[in-house]
């Protein structure tokens, strides 16, 4: 047993010297390349996409498109729900395979599908669902993210960017790729937490589009374990949601009692 203990707190310690090593040796490099501030980018970012203000006078956004997952042949209608401050849903229609389904209401996470039925998010699956389902977190506002770092000037699907790593609230990492010459978000790389386990995950954003006076991408390209989803946006149009789109559905509501 306390040789257990012991090899357990060493793996611990060198969990936190690898990381601290590794922030050290990011910190060193970004100095080295004559990077700006993170929160310089991220302003410059905030500002590229209409500003805070614009997204402040919103209370609800609703999308609709599709997705598609082209090795597969498979092709999908999409609508997505937001609201403040903190409610979300997604419904996405597969003819023949029926509908996926999932949604966060305040600290309650779901999903539902035809094979997997209705399911509660538990753990860091639900902490990050959260954390992604914030109403603002597009933005990266300050309140959510406890440090953020520019690593370095690198490339993400071949497009020149600014490497950004931001340490959420709630601890996890993620790594964001700004574009110098428009300052928009050009994509993301984060670690999905599922209930298949963590999953790398590599997220690109194409096609800004004003919507309400906001530019949003219209093109998502979500790739990971080998297989590349696209998502279209067709329309966004804000403050015309309804609380229905939240409602939790009656299998849900059986497994929170």
């Amino acid at each position: 047993m306390k040789n257990r203990f012991t090899a357990r707190r060493n793996r611990v310690v060198l969990a936190v010297m690898a990381a601290v090593a590794t922030h050290a040796t990011q910190a060193a490099h970004a100095q080295d390349q004559d990077l700006p501030d993170a929160a310089a980018v991220i302003a410059r970012y905030q500002e590229a996409v209409g500003g805070v203000q614009a997204l402040a006078g919103y209370s609800s956004m609703r999308a609709v498109g599709e997705l598609a997952m082209p090795a597969q042949g498979l092709s999908a209608s999409m609508q997505t729900f937001a609201a403040r401050p903190n409610r979300s849903a997604m419904i996405i229609s597969i003819d023949g395979f029926g509908e996926i389904r999932t949604g966060v209401v305040g600290d309650t996470a779901w999903s539902m599908n035809p094979m997997e039925g209705p399911r509660l998010l538990q753990g860091a699956e639900l902490t990050q669902t959260v954390e992604e389902s914030a109403f603002e977190s597009s933005l990266r506002p300050s309140a959510m993210i406890s440090s953020a770092t520019t690593v370095e000037r690198t490339t993400l699907a071949g497009r020149p960017c600014l490497k950004v790593r931001l340490e959420w609230q709630s601890g996890r990492e993620s790594f964001d790729c700004y574009s110098e010459e428009t300052g928009l978000l050009v994509g993301t790389t984060a670690v999905q937490e599922t209930n298949m386990g963590r999953i790398e995950a590599v997220t690109l954003l194409d096609d800004y589009r004003d919507f309400g006076g906001l530019r949003t991408p219209t093109r998502i390209t979500i790739q990971t374990m080998g297989v590349e989803q696209i998502i279209t946006i067709r329309e966004v149009a804000f403050n015309d949601v309804d609380d229905d789109a939240f409602a939790l559905p009656s299998q849900i509501r059986a497994l929170i009692r």
